[in-house]
């Protein structure tokens, strides 16, 4: 149980989220109300009812039963103004965690599939954008994430047409169902993103094997890597991404609900963080697991994280950014008070 202390000072820690997906992040609340606008049907009407139906698919299929459950509650949004509903809503929601901060994955494809035009989806997310951070003081930055399981062909056709987003995308991801479609397939979207001057992340080692995130590494050329859990089944690969600073953003309960992590006191990211490797903390898709400000507390009370261990961690999520190192003074002059505060105190 964390003390009051404790509590006020993940309260008040300035945030950034490296790993948190647009589309899978939708508030539950209002997928009901844009799927009433929308004349979309859900498979339960109420928070709670959605909440029951994604409970026993995740617990069936895994991170595949994710996968169908975001498709889902994605398939609410059709315009413009759903698509900058949600990311201000996401935004909103990360202002009053003190998240100042948000690296979100726009998973196109998954509206695509749906046959809504690029346009729409972008040009709502550009909107919100600007608005994000005049209303609620938060700084969004748009990594493009690629569905792993579509063809290379595909892809290669997406990442070209981002050509035309270049003033609001800054990065190119890879996420989806990982097994079966490994990083390899998508060389050549990598290797186009790279020449764009996109910063470059991808899914790997999350519910398939250490390999995924070397092809991901070598091949792609990535400078981090989500998720990553795998990592500890090869010292060789632990050993490289702590010499070479890449960081894992990962999402402890997300683990947990998708199978990649058996419990949070047996989380890789504990190992991993002592090992030396970089890591951040994230709440990949909230509605489904918890927010940022619950992932930090449970850093601390379930994965036993230190108080400097957590601290570190989230400096991490400016530190290893796209674009978030400008806020590092505000995070140290934060973290400088508290420890001072805490010295005080203890005598």
């Amino acid at each position: 149980m964390l003390n009051t202390r404790q509590m006020k000072m993940i309260l008040n820690m300035p945030k950034a989220e490296n790993h948190i997906h647009i589309e899978g992040s939708i508030p539950w609340e209002l997928a009901l109300e844009l799927g009433q606008k929308n004349h979309v049907p859900l498979p339960a009407d109420t928070t709670e009812g959605i909440r029951e139906w994604v409970q026993s698919i995740l617990k069936k299929d895994g991170l595949n039963g994710f996968m169908l459950c975001d498709r889902t509650i994605n398939s609410v949004c059709l315009h413009e103004e759903d698509y900058e509903a949600v990311v201000m809503a996401l935004a909103k929601n990360a202002a009053s965690q003190n998240v100042i901060y948000q690296e979100l994955h726009l998973d196109y494809p998954l509206n695509e599939e749906r046959g809504i035009p690029m346009e729409v989806v972008m040009e709502g997310y550009r909107s919100a954008q600007k608005k994000a951070k005049a209303l609620y003081g938060v700084e969004i930055v748009y990594i493009a994430g690629l569905d792993r399981t579509l063809s290379s062909e595909q892809c290669v056709r997406f990442v070209r047409s981002l050509e035309k987003y270049r003033d609001m995308v800054d990065g190119l991801g890879m996420d989806c169902e990982e097994k079966g479609h490994p990083c390899i397939k998508h060389k050549e979207s990598y290797a186009l993103a790279k020449d764009m001057g996109l910063f470059l992340t991808a899914h790997a080692g999350e519910d398939d094997g250490a390999y995924n995130i070397w092809d991901a590494i070598r091949e792609l050329k990535v400078t981090r890597i989500d998720h990553g859990c795998r990592c500890l089944d090869d010292a060789v690969l632990m050993k490289y991404l702590k010499d070479n600073e890449i960081l894992c953003a990962m999402c402890p309960t997300s683990n947990l609900w998708t199978g990649a992590a058996g419990s949070y006191e047996e989380h890789p990211a504990v190992d991993m963080m002592r090992a030396g490797i970089p890591i951040s903390i994230s709440s990949d898709d909230p509605p489904y697991m918890v927010d940022l400000v619950q992932e930090y507390a449970l850093a601390l009370e379930k994965m036993h994280f230190t108080e400097d261990e957590l601290i570190q961690t989230a400096r991490n999520a400016f530190l290893y950014s796209i674009k978030g190192q400008k806020y590092l003074p505000v995070f140290d002059q934060w973290a400088s008070g508290f420890i001072d505060n805490k010295c005080n105190k203890s005598h």
